[in-house]
């Protein structure tokens, strides 16, 4: 690492920040009412437990943040701890949307700070002192109420979100030792995501995992951000055995939230299926379909050829 003056280059800060992102993290959205009750909110995962005796909490809030006058002044605030399928929520109040709070479902805390349904933890929390730290400034908050549930809450990791509530559930699903390969159907406005792997002339969906080694949900979400391809899971579609290798194999439907290469996309009616070698795949394809016409969805258990599909609902 080189550092001039005290400062760092900046490839050695976009080294640092991607140091700093193999930290597991989880996602919060930290809220507050200007003066005249107008509320406002941001995405933080600088989020951390400060101290049971007294309880109390800190987040970090970038300097350049537009409402940190407002946090500053305000005497308190509230956190919502993000469950695993509220992705959309983090990625709104990551964003300068001016009308957060009115597409969005909330109550306010006892003290009176928004909390948003559905998060799996909140915590209403009288401002107890700020400290400036470089770029950012630490909020520490003394916890006045909380509550949490039994939910996951969403998990962030090298630019990534992870839903380890669906990694624990796959797990326990296949319940082997085994190599595991984590793919996904993932459609965007009524296409479907494919590759071509041009050495076998053969279409494929995208997966972690073929390369022998044990894929990971988080694994392929980082592969399709590598290539511009951000992506939400939907929920699990597939768990089975692979009969030619010792190995499983679990596949999730997923939506596309940003692209870069479009190129990529097939429509529903034009999937080359001529070009799709495994059965596996085709037999999910067609059920794909088939559940998106009827929109109701199951997931499916047992091997490449045989298996039952348990509803969702």
């Amino acid at each position: 690492m080189l550092i001039i003056g005290g400062q760092m280059e900046f490839s050695e800060l976009r080294r640092l920040r991607n140091a700093f992102g193999t930290f597991l993290t989880g996602i919060t959205v930290v809220t507050t009412r200007q003066a005249d009750g107008v509320p406002r909110g941001f995405t933080a995962n600088s989020f951390t437990s400060v101290s049971l005796d007294p309880p109390m909490l800190l987040v970090c809030m970038d300097r350049q943040a537009e409402s940190l006058g407002v946090f500053l002044e305000s005497p308190g605030f509230g956190i919502s701890i993000l469950a695993e399928n509220q992705f959309d929520l983090s990625v709104l109040f990551a964003s300068k949307q001016p009308d957060k709070f009115e597409i969005t479902e909330w109550t306010d805390s006892p003290s009176g700070y928004p909390i948003l349904d559905g998060a799996c933890a909140w915590f209403d929390c009288e401002r107890y002192s700020q400290v400036e730290a470089g770029d950012h400034i630490v909020l520490f908050g003394k916890i006045l109420n909380f509550d949490y549930n039994s939910k996951y809450g969403l998990g962030y990791v090298r630019g990534g979100y992870m839903m380890p509530g669906l990694e624990y559930s796959a797990g326990r699903a296949y319940g082997s030792n085994s190599p595991v390969v984590v793919g996904a159907i993932i459609e965007h406005e009524g296409k479907i995501l494919l590759y071509d792997d041009w050495e076998k002339a053969d279409v494929c969906l995208p997966a972690s995992g073929l390369d022998g080694n044990s894929g990971s949900l988080q694994q392929l979400q980082s592969d399709l951000i590598d290539q511009g391809i951000w992506i939400v899971i939907d929920s699990l579609f597939a768990v089975y055995e692979n009969e030619n290798h010792a190995s499983q194999s679990i596949y999730y439907r997923a939506s596309i939230t940003k692209i870069k290469r479009p190129e990529l996309l097939h429509p529903i009616d034009q999937i080359p299926w001529d070009r799709i070698s495994s059965p596996a795949l085709k037999s999910m394809l067609s059920r794909y379909l088939e559940e998106t016409s009827r929109k109701r969805f199951g997931i499916y258990f047992g091997g490449e050829r045989h298996g039952t599909i348990q509803s969702l609902t």
